[in-house]
């Protein structure tokens, strides 16, 4: 959807779906017709794009707002994963990230909708059922931070968010979660969501906040007692195998 907007952002008349289509192909994404059809029906509904008769889609004025958005989100994530070079500026990006996503789970704790405290809910259980079966990166811990970011309605909350925890940025997880699990029990990581999860229920700001601290400050002490421990040769090539992303 995001790929979509850019491409409308440069286009110098409506977009249409068989092109945006074929527009699509040309840099990767194989999606069908219908597919890219339901997605622009989905930017309609946003209010993101404006439908021109049969000529196809312009942006709205809030589409332009949030293709803005996304191109720089991409460039500042690409620049934090070129940023992350070593153990230092690993724990660096964990203590950026507790100060933002702590924040950012005190501000979805406000207002939670039934669906997105459900979609979390949803996200922990799958967790557990998967503890010990699968990489971290293919399991829900990252979609359940992502979530809570969804949540948030104060918007400079969430670009922060957002920019540290991009798709560019998965690898920099897997590096992290290889290293936290030979240090912490990821049922305990799993106990920690759902204290947080908890405590946006209650629409407990405070304790929201307070959880996701608590939560990062464990991962923070988890790394600090690896590097101590005398791994930090292996954080480092680690690191050293995040691949160099500079391509949408």
């Amino acid at each position: 959807m995001l790929a979509l907007l850019q491409l409308m952002s440069t286009s110098s008349g409506p977009l249409g779906t068989r092109n945006a289509q074929r527009e699509l192909a040309s840099r990767g994404m194989e999606l069908s017709e219908s597919s890219v059809s339901r997605l622009l029906r989905q930017m309609d509904a946003r209010g993101w794009t404006t439908p021109v008769g049969t000529k196809g889609r312009t942006l709205s004025r809030e589409g332009r707002r949030r293709a803005a958005e996304a191109v720089l989100a991409h460039r500042a994530s690409n620049s934090l994963q070129h940023a992350v070079r070593d153990a230092k500026d690993l724990l660096d990006l964990l203590r950026a990230r507790l100060a933002v996503e702590s924040a950012v789970a005190g501000d979805a704790a406000r207002a939670p909708e039934g669906d997105q405290l459900q979609r979390l809910q949803d996200l922990c259980d799958q967790h557990v059922r998967v503890v010990g079966r699968a990489p971290m990166i293919e399991q829900p811990g990252l979609r359940f931070h992502r979530g809570v970011v969804e949540m948030s309605t104060n918007r400079m909350l969430k670009v922060a968010a957002e920019m540290m925890l991009a798709p560019h940025l998965d690898r920099v997880e897997a590096v992290l979660d290889t290293i936290l699990a030979t240090r912490r029990d990821e049922e305990k990581v799993v106990a920690e969501h759902q204290a947080v999860l908890d405590r946006i229920r209650r629409q407990d700001p405070a304790g929201a906040e307070e959880a996701m601290r608590a939560h990062f400050e464990a991962m923070i002490a988890a790394v600090e007692t690896s590097i101590v421990g005398g791994n930090e040769v292996l954080v480092q090539r680690l690191l050293d195998w995040v691949p160099d992303v500079t391509h949408l």
